[in-house]
Order: structure tokens, then C-alpha cells, then sequence
């Protein structure tokens, strides 16, 4: 197949079966398929219209909708979509798309954080103490799925939305509670005179391990689950600076341009790894290496 071809045919892919078909947690309802965890995402089964009201976008291209829901690339999209057996769908452009806003569901909480506490400090690396403190506070949750639930909070300290972090390292997974808008994940250190913005909330919690604890004194870091302008809006009017720790990457780089932050990426670029989680692995893997190198102390006493 010609590579217009393949453009042409993934631009029409049934998106419902692509999502059905590829793991994620789906509910069809009359004709209307949901897919779990993006915070409102619904695709028509009829017409291939998707719609995300968190992030207020939606349309009929399936391509579009990988590249914006799952932040693939245009080439990746279109090998997905084209490399499986997913039917096509034929195009109907509507207008049917709106930016409603629709209640909050926050995920049911489970008992125990046993999971959570077993990916956030086994596989990923954070203090279990960092973990500690955010559930002390309210901020951390595991839900009856075993997912990660970072809560989102206002200035009231009303739960406004949730970013949700997958715990199984087989299958990932990541999004936000179903009616969660333009909030995001925040953790406060003293009184606030700048922010950190990152990509996710491990990323956020990789790099205040990570910092010089003097530093980040009266700051907040903010997690905005993906590259969200609109996140920053509230925190631009404050007047704080803001530096960026989205990933090192294209995307990253281009958002941290685009929207005039400053950016915090050298330390990255540096140990050649793509955001604070891997540097915070690697940095963890050579302090290990380096104490297993150092001779062991004597413990004979000398007379």
C-alpha cells in the first residue's frame, strides 16, 4: 500500500475497535463507546466522532486522535491504525463535538496501597516516604483497580479531577478521572514564589527526590498529565516564574519555547535520558555500582 494510501485508509480506521482491541478499559453504551481513564473520552461507533471533554477536543480523524489522546507521533499513528486488522469506517464530518463540561467521577478507593507503594518505590525508584507524605495529605490514593490516584485539589482544597498512573508494568496506562478539566496535580513546599511544571505526576515526585531541598523551599510543582497550555494559565496570572521539566524531547522543547518557560532540561541532556524518572533510575543504578565497587570496611579490631 502507497504511503497516501495508508494516510487515506488510517484517517478512517474504526477507533472504537482500535481501542477495544488494544487493551484499554472500554464501556459501549447504545452507540456511544467510553474509554476509561482519559477524562471523558467517548467515541461514536457510528460515525467515528471522538470527543474528549477534559482536554476539549475531538473530531473524526482517528489519526488526529491518536497523535492528541495518546501523544503518538503521525507515523506511528498511521502504522497502528493501518498494521492491525481494524476495519475502516467511512468519514462523516459533523459538528456534533461539544465541550460540555460533565460531572467529576473520582475512582473508587481500595483498602490498602499495597500496588502503588510497590510501583512508585520498586519500579520507579521514589523515597517511600515521599509516597508516605502524599497519602498523609490526601494527594495519593489506589483505587479498586490497583491504579495510582494523584488528586487534583483547588485552593480550597475541594478534589477538583484526579491524573491516574497505571501500576502494572506489563501493560501501561495512564489518564485522568472522568470530568476532570484544566487542573492539576500539585505539591506545595513552603509559600509559592515559582513552579515546576512536569509531564506526570512520577516525574514531579522523581525530581523533588531528586533536588536540592533548599532550592525548591517556597515553590510548587505541578504535574499537568501531558503538555496542557491551558494548565498554566492560572499559574502564568500569578506572576510566578515558571520553569519547565516536561520531557527532553521535541514536543517538550517546543512547548517549553512556545510558551516562554524557563527550562530545566540541561541536567537531562547531560545524562542522556528523556525526563526526571530516568535520570533518577540511572542515578540510583550508579550509586549502587559505585558502593559495589568500594572495597568492604575491615570489621577486625586491631590490638
Amino acid at each position: 500500500m502507497e504511503w497516501k494510501e495508508q494516510v487515506e485508509t488510517s484517517r478512517g480506521a474504526n477507533l472504537a475497535e482500535y481501542f477495544q482491541t488494544h487493551g484499554y478499559d472500554c464501556e459501549l453504551k447504545k452507540d456511544e463507546l467510553h474509554v476509561k481513564g482519559f477524562g471523558g473520552f467517548y467515541i461514536n461507533v457510528n460515525t467515528n466522532q471522538w470527543t474528549c471533554f477534559s482536554a476539549n477536543k475531538g473530531g473524526s480523524n482517528a489519526i488526529n486522535c491518536l497523535t492528541e489522546m495518546l501523544e503518538m507521533d503521525f507515523k506511528t499513528a498511521v502504522r497502528e491504525l493501518t498494521g492491525s486488522e481494524i476495519s475502516h469506517t467511512p468519514r462523516h464530518e459533523t459538528n456534533s463535538f461539544s465541550a460540555q463540561k460533565k460531572e467529576l467521577v473520582m475512582p473508587e478507593k481500595a483498602d490498602n496501597m499495597k500496588k502503588v507503594f510497590a510501583y512508585l518505590c520498586k519500579t520507579r525508584g521514589i523515597n517511600s516516604e515521599i509516597v508516605s507524605q502524599l497519602a498523609r495529605d490526601k494527594l495519593l490514593y489506589q483505587d479498586t483497580r490497583g491504579n495510582a490516584v494523584f488528586v487534583h485539589r483547588d485552593e480550597n482544597g475541594k478534589i477538583v479531577g484526579a491524573e491516574i498512573q497505571g501500576t502494572n508494568s506489563e501493560k501501561r496506562f495512564k489518564g485522568v478521572a472522568e470530568g476532570t478539566g484544566e487542573s492539576v496535580f500539585a505539591v506545595t513546599i513552603g509559600i509559592p514564589q515559582k513552579c515546576y511544571v512536569f509531564e506526570s505526576a512520577i516525574d514531579l515526585l522523581s525530581f523533588k527526590q531528586l533536588a536540592n531541598q533548599d532550592k525548591i523551599q517556597n515553590s510548587v510543582l505541578v504535574s499537568m498529565a501531558g503538555l496542557k497550555q491551558n494548565s498554566l494559565k492560572k499559574i502564568a496570572e500569578s506572576g510566578m516564574k515558571i520553569y519547565s521539566c516536561v520531557d527532553n524531547d521535541e514536543k517538550g522543547i517546543k512547548f517549553t519555547e512556545t510558551n516562554n518557560l524557563i527550562p530545566c532540561r540541561r541536567i537531562l541532556e547531560e545524562n542522556n535520558v528523556k525526563d526526571y524518572n530516568e535520570l533518577l533510575q540511572k542515578s540510583t543504578r550508579n550509586l549502587a555500582q559505585t558502593q559495589q565497587k568500594s572495597p568492604p570496611k575491615s570489621t577486625h579490631s586491631h590490638r
